[in-house]
């Protein structure tokens, strides 16, 4: 009895499987103030993450990216947006993804973790489409953050100022 349950033990372990990315991106959506939508886009995401046999509830890991890689269609607003979240100082953005749980409808699901950003650790939820095929998972999220829930300033030009509420979208493709 002892030696099989030493068996079972030692092959949990077997069962979890990572996931490697085959794509993906993050992207970032906010607004001027009487202006304009900035949206930018970032496809250097990074991730390391598990699960075990096939429940996507059981997905945990890491996922990190530099913040200066983001792009939009302003290559100075950019900079301006790297100043203001002071990127050369705090490059990594990253997201500990602690738990999923099922939410209401089909493939629905809720990605509980935390995010640091800008030096600031909190706890962040999205809101998911899991997609679990024959070889990959894909994984739809989105969320929205405030700026100075993690010490930003937001950027002004003379009485517009760009909007603290961030929305966030993070699609990727996961191989099994």
């Amino acid at each position: 009895m002892k030696t099989l349950l030493l068996t079972l033990l030692l092959t949990f372990p077997l069962l979890a499987g990572n996931l490697t990315l085959q794509k993906g991106f993050v992207q970032s959506h906010t607004e001027m103030i009487m202006d304009s939508k900035i949206d930018s886009v970032n496809d250097a995401l990074h991730v390391e993450v598990s699960i075990d046999g096939d429940d996507i509830t059981s997905i945990v890991g890491k996922f990190w990216l530099n913040v200066s890689l983001f792009v939009s269609d302003n290559e100075d607003r950019d900079e301006h947006m790297d100043d203001a979240t002071e990127a050369k100082k705090f490059p990594l953005a990253t997201y500990e993804l602690k738990s999923i749980t099922k939410a209401q409808g089909d493939d629905a699901y809720i990605l509980h973790g935390i995010m640091e950003f800008h030096g600031v650790k909190k706890e962040l939820s999205f809101k998911a489409q899991i997609l679990n095929k024959e070889n990959t998972i894909e994984i739809s999220a989105e969320t929205q953050i405030l700026g100075p829930d993690y010490g930003i300033k937001m950027p002004c030009m003379v009485f517009m100022c760009v909007n603290d509420e961030i929305d966030i979208l993070v699609e990727l493709t996961l191989l099994k």
